[in-house]
């Protein structure tokens, strides 16, 4: 009998493209995998249940608050994009606590893109109650890691008394304070995971150079190509983090690489990123078939879009070197 492997993750109808690649490739390289998916809105429950994924089990926001009353208490004392920070530890205790069939649980930020099976890094960890992903940041930003050593985007948490100590004082802590801003030792939902290893048994690193490829360390990331696995640094890549990458006008799409400092490459455009945007292109087209939604934001609110402003951004992405078309 085949091992399922769990995973869960948060999004809303203006992440639905990006949840939607994440979702058809992670089962594309893990067929074994069932993605518990919360809808943070009814359009995006709406839309996921006529795709109606196999491998995929929905529940709404308000079911969740239904279930934990000590996270629905803190929506009215934070903002909406540091409420969504705060389930990130509130998804998986509960998928945990509540159901006895599931014994490992993986959270996945909903922006990623899967290229080839995860399975080396369940393998690598071995028997550890939780895995974190590093951020693993070029030299030019390394002083970055004041926000945090390691990054949201993977955590891995096992039914183990380790496992369940370290979520349960995971999902304390942002009850407690999950702020969108840097304040000594705490950062949203992920300085937080700086202290895993401090405080908690069996908590693994993970060293395998494919896991958690992103922005903040593609410049410091060699991309080859081996017959038809993408490698990076000499390992297979697993899953890139298109963090901050967003269709601007037309064939023109900001990588997300501004911000870093990092200009894009041939083999980062050729391997990466114009698969990313074909896929997130044709995720798009799908949804706008099913709900009147023609811009995708963020979580975090954004200005009305304008030509002015469009035209800007675009100039912005091609002086940076940042901009990608396809």
């Amino acid at each position: 009998m085949t091992h399922i492997r769990h995973f869960c993750t948060y999004f809303d109808h203006n992440y639905l493209p990006r949840g939607m690649v994440m979702l058809e490739s992670l089962k594309e390289q893990c067929p074994q995998a069932h993605v518990h998916v919360l809808c943070l809105s009814e359009e995006c429950y709406s839309a996921l249940s006529r795709l109606a994924y196999p491998h995929v089990s929905l529940m709404r926001l308000e079911e969740l608050e239904a279930a934990d009353p000590e996270l629905a208490a803190t929506r009215t004392t934070r903002s909406l994009v540091e409420y969504y920070f705060t389930l990130t530890p509130c998804l998986p205790w509960w998928l945990l606590t509540q159901n006895e069939h599931i014994n490992e649980i993986t959270y996945l930020d909903a922006d990623l893109m899967f290229f080839s099976s995860p399975e080396p890094l369940f393998v690598e960890a071995g028997d550890a109650a939780v895995i974190l992903t590093p951020h693993r940041f070029s030299p030019h930003l390394a002083d970055l890691a004041r926000y945090g050593l390691y990054n949201v985007s993977w955590i891995t948490f096992r039914k183990t008394r380790a496992g369940l100590d370290c979520l349960g004082w995971y999902r304390a802590s942002c009850l407690e304070w999950c702020g969108d801003r840097l304040e000594e030792d705490r950062f949203a939902d992920q300085k937080y995971l700086d202290l895993f290893p401090q405080r908690f048994a069996d908590v693994h690193v993970l060293r395998h150079n494919g896991a958690g490829v992103a922005p903040w360390n593609l410049a410091a990331t060699s991309l080859t190509k081996s017959d038809k696995t993408v490698m990076a640094n000499d390992q297979p890549l697993i899953f890139y983090h298109a963090h901050a990458f967003k269709h601007v006008w037309g064939p023109f799409y900001a990588s997300g690489l501004s911000s870093y400092n990092t200009h894009l490459k041939s083999a980062a455009i050729q391997y990466i990123l114009k698969p990313y945007s074909m896929y997130y292109t044709q995720s798009k087209r799908k949804v706008v078939t099913m709900l009147p939604i023609s811009k995708f934001t963020g979580i975090r609110s954004e200005k009305k879009s304008t030509l002015r402003s469009t035209c800007r951004q675009l100039l912005t992405e091609w002086k940076k070197k940042t901009l990608l078309v396809c």
